[in-house]
């Protein structure tokens, strides 16, 4: 069988200079399908990420001819509605394809996906059930036992029973990092010149129970680390592919961290000339100064740290899992325990928490104190409802609401504010003339180089804003595939 993997190609997104920006800074590939794939190791795979790939819808259906099976993985809202475009046009011009999704969207909103146009979708974990569904297509035989798996039957959504979680992640076969086009990714965070980005999964699963994230839902609040030799053996493949610079995959470093630790000693020792990019936790930047000393000696350049709030009041907010090591002072403290080991720290933070103060919030002089790059996000109140909005059904307002979450989809006028302010403080942070000659006579060869790849690439973004216009035209050219969304 010839199978497809998928990220769905951006129609309704794609042309903000801002999110483009982001998108390439954070460009890392997905292992998702590099993971899946090696479960059918037998049959024909290609991946097309939609996210990195400029791929015309008309290149697209080309790509399509003799495709079977196409595999879809979906995680936000954010991208909820180009999904749904991307289904539209394999369904109205290929509509014996078979269509897979998965993911952490796929699994909340299984019943509006099948709707949609999705054939089946794969909930939870349910990488063990791939290969077998795939034999069962591919063969003709019955599937509906198959577990983890959501399908319609004579128009009636079936969810089969899930099966048990993999409880070792080393008994996992490797992924095949030979699918991956790495040239497609770039990644402005330091390390070797000539070397792409590559990506590594630590762990699965969270122990934290922050109200804005599905994560520990998603794994079913479980959370499981692969072994130290597991993760060397494919660290050591990426560094044989010149795959040198590495983004980690992972709840939090440092929740085990003595393994984290023995980790850092592995890498130093193998001789690995790797750089790395790590989600961590202030409070465990604080607790462990002695894991982030050994963290960068082993190749740490990048710090992704969930500060949530620049200010003192909003942090007294629902919403995270903290303790009263959270404040600003704190924050402080760790940026800087951060910096005396040369590592960069991008600060990702939260507008809309419920009672913010508007003075005390997204303040640039606190932000430029905790961080040297910023990443912003919404704060989605409803995914702490999300159980009470799912059992709502498809159809109902606070359900297609959450589905659909993004700047071109929500009615709430307090969403529409803050994602107002997330722009504004974005291009002033990352624009503003004193903000640039700060970064370029910081002192800090890093954090030079960082930002001289970053604004090289806004000036080629100027330059290729011809080729989004025509993007978008062909993609008007299917406006009749989003007449109701």
């Amino acid at each position: 069988m010839k199978i497809l993997f998928l990220i769905p190609l951006r129609f309704t997104e794609r042309f903000s200079i801002a999110s483009n920006l982001i998108i390439a800074y954070l460009s890392a590939p997905s292992l998702t399908f590099a993971q899946l794939a090696s479960y059918i190791p037998d049959e024909e795979t290609k991946i097309i990420d939609g996210l990195v790939e400029n791929i015309s819808p008309e290149e697209f259906l080309d790509r399509l001819k003799g495709v079977d099976i196409v595999v879809i993985s979906i995680r936000s809202s954010y991208a909820s509605r180009d999904c749904e475009i991307n289904i539209r046009l394999i369904k109205e011009h290929y509509p014996r394809i078979k269509i897979i999704m998965g993911g952490y969207h796929a699994t909340f909103f299984y019943e509006r996906w099948l709707k949609l146009g999705a054939d089946f979708i794969l909930l939870h974990e349910g990488e063990l059930y791939f290969g077998e569904l795939i034999k069962h297509l591919k063969q003709g035989e019955d599937y509906r036992n198959t577990k983890n798996l959501a399908y319609k039957d004579n128009g009636r959504v079936i969810v089969n029973a899930l099966g048990p979680m993999i409880d070792n992640l080393d008994l996992t076969p490797l992924p095949r990092f030979d699918l991956i086009n790495f040239k497609n990714y770039f990644s402005f965070f330091p390390g070797s010149s000539n070397a792409y980005t590559g990506s590594m999964e630590l762990s699965r699963g969270c122990p934290y129970r922050c109200d804005f994230c599905l994560t520990s839902r998603y794994w079913n609040f479980t959370y499981r680390r692969k072994s130290n030799q597991r993760i060397l053996q494919e660290l050591q493949i990426l560094a044989g592919m010149n795959i040198k610079k590495i983004w980690f995959y992972t709840a939090s470093f440092g929740i085990l961290p003595a393994k984290d630790y023995a980790l850092c000693e592995l890498i130093e020792r193998s001789g690995l000339k790797i750089s790395w990019k790590v989600p961590v936790r202030m409070d465990t930047v604080l607790k462990f100064p002695d894991l982030i000393k050994k963290s960068a000696a082993a190749g740490m350049k990048l710090a992704l740290i969930g500060f949530e709030s620049s200010g003192n009041e909003a942090l007294t907010a629902p919403g995270k899992t903290k303790g009263p090591l959270y404040n600003h002072a704190n924050f402080k403290k760790a940026y800087h325990i951060l910096r005396r080991n040369n590592i960069l720290v991008e600060g990702s933070f939260i507008i809309g928490y419920p009672g913010e103060l508007e003075e005390e919030s997204m303040s640039l002089k606190k932000i430029n104190q905790l961080c040297d790059f910023v990443t912003i996000q919404v704060y989605r109140p409803n995914v702490a409802l999300l159980p009470e909005i799912l059992s709502k059904g498809p159809e109902n307002k606070d359900y297609k609401r959450l589905f659909y979450f993004s700047p071109h989809s929500s009615d709430d006028v307090n969403v529409k504010q803050a994602l107002k302010k997330k722009k504004k403080i974005l291009y002033k942070y990352y624009l503003h003339p004193f903000y640039i000659y700060l970064r370029f006579f910081s002192g800090r060869t890093l954090l030079r180089r960082l930002y001289l790849y970053f604004y090289a690439h806004i000036i080629k973004n100027i330059f290729k804003k011809a080729i989004f216009v025509i993007t978008r035209r062909e993609a008007r050219r299917h406006r009749y595939l989003i007449r109701d969304l």
